[in-house]
């Protein structure tokens, strides 16, 4: 076991400094966090509270002082003034009471429900204009009060609004309960956790300096080894950077390789097989069918080389944009009539409800957003689905919609809608390039590209600033 132990702890000095900082952070952050929050929130909540309560004797002081003069008077069919406190107090969730004003020392009780003693908030309201507020007792607990006079017939009473503190002080409670134990729990897990990385963080830095040699030929995967006793500080740090940011770039490199190979080579193949077919087939209704299908592949295939053309060349920084005065409704317009014939050919039906809107962009790239997102919307969906191409102003913002009648998408597949080569489960055709081009395109132009499917249809929504005439 000693050879577990000395692997496990260590006694290296930089591991011991990480270990021992672990604690002292974690202690510290603890400390803080009970000085900082628990000890303040009590404070917090209760001046919010007070807040709460003197609004509300604010704003419904005027239509108490009309109910209680009624019943005052007697009227008939007017409740008593009881019944017209209970209901102030039901409806502002405290507990009202009235006192008439003798002397501004000397406050009798009005109502059943009113103290026999009144409060300091209560006396000082006798003596002030507008509403006072602070904490007071009832009951042997905490209260937060808020108070304020009013006159009627020649006669001075005081309104007195009390809120209980019971859940705010249970609440600190509680939360002082749960931190202390959480602080019980977590600093002996610090300390552990503290070890144990500061011993697997030494071994990595060793790694890394009998690993320089491998990364310089090209090897990233094998492990870092190092068997050194000494510390190796910023070339350690530095070579484990360029390590990971030439793995990270390798493996995308891989990724994007395999992905765009795939998508190429299923048309290809596609292609090669259909033209075997077409070459031994006598139906003349069958070869157009495979002459249709060998188009929908060409097309297939020009779009990916497009697409990934387009990649290439916003990866290269190549891609000029533009901001400049564009009027929405006419690109999205033009970009709509272009594909309705598309949409009708798959059964699709789109509807153009476009207003005026200027927007600052690049009048190109938001038709070539545009397109992208009417094509989604006829790919992507089921036959027969209706396709609402809109235009918006709202403030600084405008945008181009596009909106459809087919199913939401999947909220797992959502979250990675723009991300490259994203295709989800029901994506059928395409690249999974689409989006994630027409995102960053948006995000050029100094706007976003937005899901939204909060209402009874999911929408794919093009914001841009809108244009600012010159004053």
């Amino acid at each position: 076991m000693d050879w577990l132990v000395d692997r496990v702890f260590p006694f290296r000095r930089l591991t011991v400094w990480l270990g021992l900082l672990v604690v002292v952070v974690s202690a510290l952050a603890l400390t803080f966090s009970y000085l900082l929050v628990i000890a303040s929130l009590d404070d917090s909540l209760v001046s919010n509270r007070v807040g709460i309560t003197a609004h509300a004797a604010q704003t419904s002081a005027p239509t108490f002082a009309t109910n209680f003069a009624n019943a005052l008077s007697g009227a008939a069919g007017s409740p008593d003034t009881n019944a017209v406190t209970l209901a102030y107090g039901t409806l502002t969730n405290t507990d009202a009471s009235v006192y008439q004003v003798i002397t501004q020392e000397h406050l009798v009780p009005v109502t059943t429900l009113a103290p026999p003693t009144p409060s300091a908030v209560a006396i000082s309201a006798a003596a002030a204009n507008g509403v006072q507020s602070g904490i007071g007792t009832a009951s042997g607990r905490r209260v937060a009060e808020a108070a304020y006079s009013m006159r009627i017939s020649g006669t001075q009473y005081v309104v007195v609004l009390q809120s209980s503190l019971a859940d705010i002080d249970s609440t600190v409670a509680l939360t002082s309960r749960r931190s202390l134990l959480g602080a019980l729990i977590a600093l002996p897990l610090a300390v552990i956790i503290g070890a144990l990385a500061a011993a697997l963080l030494t071994r990595r830095i060793r790694r890394l300096e009998r690993a320089s040699s491998r990364i310089a030929g090209g090897n990233l995967s094998e492990p870092i080894v190092d068997r050194g006793k000494d510390e190796i500080g910023g070339l350690a740090v530095a070579l484990d950077q360029m390590r990971n940011e030439l793995a990270s770039t390798d493996a995308a490199r891989r990724a994007f390789v395999a992905n765009a190979s795939h998508e190429l080579r299923t048309p290809v193949f596609a292609l090669s097989g259909f033209l075997e077919l077409l070459i031994d087939e006598e139906d003349e209704t069958m070869r157009r069918q495979f002459l249709a299908t060998m188009q929908d592949q060409v097309e297939r295939l020009t779009r990916l080389a497009t697409d990934l053309l387009d990649l290439s060349r916003l990866d290269a920084g190549k891609v000029v944009v533009v901001r400049e005065p564009v009027e929405l409704a006419d690109a999205a317009e033009r970009i709509a009539r272009d594909l309705t014939p598309v949409a009708n050919r798959r059964g699709a039906t789109i509807v153009i409800e476009t207003t005026p809107v200027i927007a600052l962009g690049d009048e190109t790239r938001i038709g070539q957003i545009t397109r992208v997102l009417i094509d989604n919307a006829v790919r992507h969906n089921p036959e027969g689905v209706t396709i609402w191409v809109r235009t918006a102003q709202r403030g600084d913002a405008t945008a181009v919609i596009v909106e459809d009648s087919g199913p939401p998408i999947p909220p797992a597949d959502a979250a990675t809608i723009f991300s490259r080569f994203a295709r989800g489960s029901g994506a059928g055709e395409g690249s999974g390039l689409g989006l994630a081009i027409a995102s960053e395109l948006a995000d050029r132009m100094g706007g976003r590209l937005v899901l939204d499917q909060s209402g009874p249809h999911k929408l794919f929504r093009l914001e841009l600033p809108a244009d600012r005439p010159v004053s």
